[in-house]
């Protein structure tokens, strides 16, 4: 039988890696929210900022 082994990458908060992880969770929970009445009214279509724009194309 063939062994594992667990390589952890060690992550502090100063890295890179954990604010993405951060940014990602943070994300995932706004999307599992419902959104209220008031919120679906301010949400309006608009174009995405000029620094993004690399990124969606």
């Amino acid at each position: 039988m063939k062994q594992q082994i667990k390589r952890r990458v060690p992550i502090t908060k100063d890295n890179d890696q954990w604010k993405l992880h951060q940014l990602f969770s943070d994300f995932t929970q706004k999307l599992d929210r419902l959104p209220d009445t008031a919120a679906v009214l301010r949400n309006r279509r608009r174009s995405a900022p000029q620094g993004i724009v690399p990124m969606v194309f």
